[in-house]
């Protein structure tokens, strides 16, 4: 895969199999630049943090859905894999079936549903599993930057100079504001795509926290 030739030795490797070739061209055929480049840096900041913990792929989780659930985390965003819902739920159901269709188990298919799905929902993704964990901290490391003291400062320099950041913050933000244009009913209330469809529509229609706190009581 053009993306992944000549990659420097400081990212390291990556699990090649027919599912993860086919993932990556299926992603770069699908997203923009930006979008791509995210989810290929979540990868290696994931599998650093994982060393970091001193968690060894192969071991500890399987590097070939920690990397299918990384890569595919956005496809939601996409035009590919965008339906009904909230993005990461849409995203969740493409990545899980992508998987299946690569031949992977119903119990790999699950743990990527789960990681798409809940990659924008600190506090809860870190308890699911370590597939859902480790894609979690490295999605968050590379859009805020939390977490980020983790990952090898090798890997993240490396990353950034082969996979350039783009704006990407922005980008995401527009994507998600569009869709919920678009669509109205992928806004999910008190969510990720609440905050940011708010920062951009600030007179949207939806209701926030004090107009859900002072909405009527149904009687017991």
């Amino acid at each position: 895969m053009s993306v992944f030739e000549n990659l420097p030795e400081e990212i390291g490797g990556w699990p090649r199999t027919a599912a993860t070739e086919a993932a990556v061209a299926f992603t770069a055929e699908h997203s923009p630049e930006w979008l791509l480049n995210h989810c290929v840096r979540s990868y290696f900041y994931a599998r650093s943090i994982g060393t970091a913990r001193n968690l060894a792929a192969g071991t500890d989780y399987d590097d070939e859905t920690l990397f299918l659930a990384t890569v595919l985390h956005d496809i939601g965003l996409t035009d590919e894999g965008q339906g009904p819902n909230r993005f990461e739920v849409d995203g969740a159901f493409r990545a899980a079936r992508f998987a299946r269709e690569y031949g992977l188990s119903d119990a790999a298919a699950d743990q990527i549903w789960d990681a798409v799905a809940l990659h924008t929902s600190p506090g809860i993704a870190p308890h699911k599993h370590l597939v859902g964990a480790l894609a979690h901290f490295g999605i968050s490391a590379d859009v805020f930057a939390f977490g980020v003291e983790e990952v090898d400062r090798a890997v993240l320099d490396a990353a950034h100079a082969v996979f350039p950041y783009l704006d990407l913050r922005n980008n995401i933000n527009t994507q998600v504001t569009h869709q919920i244009d678009e669509q109205p009913l992928k806004w999910a209330p008190l969510s990720f795509v609440d905050i940011v469809y708010r920062k951009h529509r600030p007179d949207n229609p939806f209701p926030g926290l004090e107009e859900l706190v002072a909405a009527p009581v149904l009687p017991s």
